[in-house]
């Protein structure tokens, strides 16, 4: 079952899942290191080619008009050259839709567990790979090549994953493979950009699940000392100095709604957090990316 931000669960879900979910080699090796899967300093964003950046800046206008209010799900909106959802497809869909966005909208992705504790980006990818490929079931274990479209090890070599954890821009190279992610459109790209205004972060949120039925993999402390209320439900204790990278795979609430839920699967179980499906408000997700090197997004 899905795990909201209410604290006080927490400790139960996250030792059955240590029952559950740990690797072999973890249960028999004592202490571990914390996931720590992104380097330090980490803010070079992604290199892209006109072609890449004329996409990029269609999906942030794309973006700018979920955030628009009433005027911007008036109908009249972009028409973007993605692959309409419904079945079958009824003319070229335009964003936003007659109705607006979907006030909430969650995909059906599928967590797996990071193979050690610098691997929370290949097991992010792998994740957001699998869906796209349309496997959404199986066990978590991500070394499976009878559940995953590629071996977590594999996905390690295409982003450069190191002991240092994998960069952002190279998570989105590895993602761009040609064997990765299933394209919603020819010109689609993932890219390792700022997160914006908690805002901004939101409507990249709604525009790349709700526009495209693409998940995101997000840059987060998951934990900071002192955190006060603004840390991830899947870790429920202090790791300062973590560098962990989350699926964001659904929200609940458009701009200007209250108190607006992020939905997102973590890998960790076992390197400090949990392997399954959490939400938190997005006003913690901001602040727990944020938190971690300004805040990135893998877009």
């Amino acid at each position: 079952m899905e795990r909201r931000s209410g604290r006080w669960a927490v400790g139960t879900v996250v030792a059955t899942l240590m029952v559950l979910v740990l690797p072999g080699i973890v249960l028999g090796a004592g202490p571990v290191p914390a996931a720590n899967g992104e380097p330090d300093n980490d803010t070079q964003l992604s290199v892209l080619t006109p072609a890449e950046a004329a996409f990029v800046a269609k999906k942030l206008a794309m973006a700018a008009l979920v955030g628009g209010g009433a005027s911007a799900r008036s109908g009249g909106g972009m028409t973007p050259s993605y692959a309409c959802e419904s079945d079958p497809c009824e003319g070229d869909p335009t964003w936003p839709p007659p109705g607006g966005p979907s006030p909430a909208k969650t995909l059906g992705t599928k967590a797996r567990q990071q193979n050690n504790y610098y691997y929370c980006g290949p097991a992010a990818g792998q994740v957001v790979i699998n869906w796209t490929r349309g496997i959404t079931s199986g066990s978590n274990a991500g070394e499976d090549p009878t559940t995953n479209w590629r071996r977590q090890s594999k996905i390690a070599t295409w982003m450069s994953t190191t002991t240092l954890g994998t960069g952002g821009a190279n998570l989105a190279v590895g993602l761009n493979n040609p064997n990765g992610v299933v394209k919603p459109s020819a010109d689609w790209i993932y890219t390792y950009a700022d997160n914006g205004t908690m805002t901004q972060l939101h409507t990249k949120v709604i525009t790349d699940i709700d526009g495209f039925g693409m998940p995101l993999v997000l840059a987060t402390a998951p934990h900071v000392a002192k955190a006060g209320v603004n840390y991830l439900s899947s870790w429920p204790n202090e790791y300062p100095g973590a560098h962990h990278w989350i699926v964001i795979r659904g929200y609940d609430g458009l701009p200007g709604t209250s108190s607006p839920i992020i939905r997102y699967q973590d890998s960790s179980a076992g390197f400090g957090g949990s392997t399954g499906p959490f939400s938190d408000s997005l006003a913690v997700i901001y602040q727990v990316s944020k938190s971690n090197q300004g805040g990135h997004v893998v877009w």
